[in-house]
């Protein structure tokens, strides 16, 4: 019996223990995802180099393994304004503090430095069924004007077996339908300005690190430095002088809302964006400008970004 490469099903699960399986289930923890990809084992060795008398290859010797699951996601709201998105699980899972302020809303998700949550991820193709636990992942918004906003994943976890199961089908209700990134359904300003947007990128910068060691084997993360890309249309000086920002390394505002009705906004904020190395280009006739962007913290720090739906 062959596997047939489309019939893919992926599901997840917050752990109470890290590494501990928490036994997701397709009824309820089942991912809406595209462009899914995985490596089922990713072996760690040491190589083996004793003196002899010819020449050989003496083999590796494991000394650990993880397996990656890598995906993007739709960027949409919710379904209620004060109600956790469905994907807000991969969020957590991505070093990210979940606050839903009731009523209102927003569901808020602001990196975090410490007490980082892990994750189980199941993904049955066809009937063969991976597991990985302890799972932890980097995450990247990106934006193209006239696409469908994505979310891009890259768990990497312990491994934990792959097996013969059957296929079920998965439980999608509560997920909404994305809006493409335009007029109607985005507003945008940059430095106070509303510049007009052709795609911005939004990188985590989560740095993780797999360890094995005597009574600990654990993905762990080390490092985050939040970095994107934005580019615009050029405006005039006299409209917004980005330029001298750039030389003079003035911090300023980014904010964005995506989408109009409640139940199915998504909202970034950062206070402290830095932009930097300016480049031109050209799109549709149109002179356009690149420019990176650097994601400061406050003195109160885990606050250079948050996402939120409402």
């Amino acid at each position: 019996m062959n596997i047939k490469a489309l019939r893919k099903v992926i599901y997840s699960k917050i752990e109470v223990t890290y590494g501990t399986d928490p036994v997701p289930a397709v009824a309820t923890d089942a991912l809406l995802v595209h462009n899914f990809q995985c490596r089922p084992v990713v072996p760690r060795y040491v190589e083996r180099n004793p003196a002899l008398s010819f020449f050989g290859n003496d083999g590796q010797i494991k000394v650990g393994e993880t397996m990656v699951m890598e995906f993007d996601i739709e960027i949409a709201g919710a379904g209620g304004v004060a109600t956790a998105p469905k994907f807000g699980t991969q969020l957590r899972g991505a070093a990210h503090s979940e606050t839903i302020t009731p009523t209102t809303g927003p569901v808020t998700y602001s990196p975090i430095t410490a007490l980082e949550e892990s994750l189980t991820h199941y993904f049955n193709w066809g009937g063969l069924l991976h597991k990985m636990t302890g799972a932890r992942s980097s995450v990247t918004w990106n934006f193209q004007a006239g696409a469908i906003p994505m979310m891009h994943f890259s768990f990497e976890g312990l491994y934990a077996g792959i097996t013969d199961v059957a296929i079920a089908p998965p439980t999608l209700t509560g997920w909404q339908r994305p809006l493409v990134v335009n007029k109607a359904n985005t507003v945008f300003t940059l430095h106070g300005y509303s510049a007009v947007l052709r795609a911005m990128t939004i990188d985590q910068g989560a740095v993780m690190q797999y360890v094995n060691v005597p009574n600990l084997e654990e993905i762990r993360y080390i490092d985050r430095k939040a970095r994107g890309s934005v580019t615009i249309e050029v405006p005039t000086i006299a409209a917004k002088d980005f330029f001298t920002i750039i030389r003079n390394e003035t911090t300023g505002a980014l904010a964005m809302t995506h989408g109009t009705v409640a139940g199915n906004k998504a909202i970034i904020s950062a206070a402290t964006v830095q932009l930097t190395n300016p480049q031109y280009s050209e799109a549709d006739g149109t002179a356009v400008l690149q420019m990176g962007m650097e994601f400061r913290p406050t003195v109160a720090g885990n606050d250079e970004y948050s996402f939120a739906t409402q």
